[in-house]
């Protein structure tokens, strides 16, 4: 990991909470990512335990705890990236054990966001980013996602855009920019808190390319002959245990996404182009319209719902 680092980003000018620097240097602690599910935490030795495994919404490990320094994981784990359209770039782990999210590096005029993190980073990756102009703000839906937000943090000092419904997720990060329901960081990039899965989740909308990063809240099952077409979808409380969401969550989530114009849907696993609003709305429109479920759904037969008479 990077050396000392600054406090956060403080632009009213006002002076450092004194109570914020004897406890600075617990940021400069050691970081280790859990092997299971791919969460990191700062601490002196390998931790204990992982508070992620120990949620209800995953599952501890059957074979006991093991948790890998940056060092090890960088060896173990080998990074890939590509750009999945025009000023979006995909970075994933490949072999990689754990959740596996993707993190993707959004391109803008005003600089470039990142939202959700890889399980780790590989030395060439961090250096293409950095070729790319660095990241100037990073966030993430939720903490099933954070990866490896600790290794873009250290390296570009982003703000960090995190829900303060989440904070409690956040120990071995620096939020700097946390918010409520809504935050436009850059220009043409809103972060939306859903809620529902985790209380502070949230989705990233980028206006300008009508592209939706989802997050948690919907699943598809991919065509296994192209990656980004889906041919399902589902909504779920808890995926790994079949936990549907509550009726007022998914009337949560429908009041979001019914405000939103976009065309494609992306999730840290899947990046499906063939997948709107009007798709997404009818999904939900089915699940209130009977008892709770985490059943996919074909999305053929939600066109043929949504499809004019």
């Amino acid at each position: 990991m990077a050396g000392p680092r600054p406090p956060a980003p403080n632009p009213s000018n006002a002076t450092v909470s004194p109570g914020y620097l004897p406890f600075a240097g617990a940021l400069d602690l050691p970081a280790y990512t859990c092997d299971n599910c791919g969460f990191w935490q700062r601490h002196f030795a390998p931790p204990p335990s992982c508070p992620m495994c120990l949620d209800a919404r995953h599952v501890v490990p059957q074979k006991g705890w093991q948790f890998w320094s940056e060092r090890e994981a960088q060896e173990r784990f080998p990074c890939h990236w590509e750009e999945l359209e025009p000023g979006i770039w995909r970075f994933w782990n490949d072999p990689v054990s754990g959740i596996g999210p993707s993190a993707y590096l959004i391109q803008t005029p005003n600089g470039n966001m990142g939202f959700e993190a890889c399980p780790v980073f590989s030395e060439a990756a961090l250096k293409h980013i950095a070729s790319l102009g660095g990241m100037q703000v990073l966030s993430s839906s939720h903490p099933h996602a954070y990866g490896a937000l600790v290794q873009l943090q250290d390296r570009f000092d982003p703000e960090l855009c995190l829900p303060a419904a989440d904070f409690i997720w956040s120990a071995a990060l620096q939020v700097s920019w946390p918010y409520d329901d809504f935050l436009e960081p850059l220009p043409g990039l809103e972060l939306h808190r859903t809620a529902g899965h985790f209380d502070g989740h949230a989705v990233l909308f980028d206006r300008s390319r009508k592209i939706l990063f989802c997050g948690d809240a919907l699943k598809f099952e991919l065509d296994p002959k192209d990656f980004r077409r889906a041919e399902t979808i589902s909504a779920h409380k808890a995926f790994v245990r079949g936990v549907p969401l509550t009726t007022n969550e998914l009337r949560r989530y429908r009041d979001v996404f019914a405000q939103l114009d976009f065309t494609q849907t992306w999730t840290p696993f899947e990046p499906a182009a063939n997948c709107g609003r009007a798709e997404v709305l009818a999904l939900i429109d089915g699940m209130l319209a009977t008892r709770p479920h985490a059943a996919p759904v074909r999305l053929d037969s939600l066109r043929r719902q949504v499809a004019p008479a």
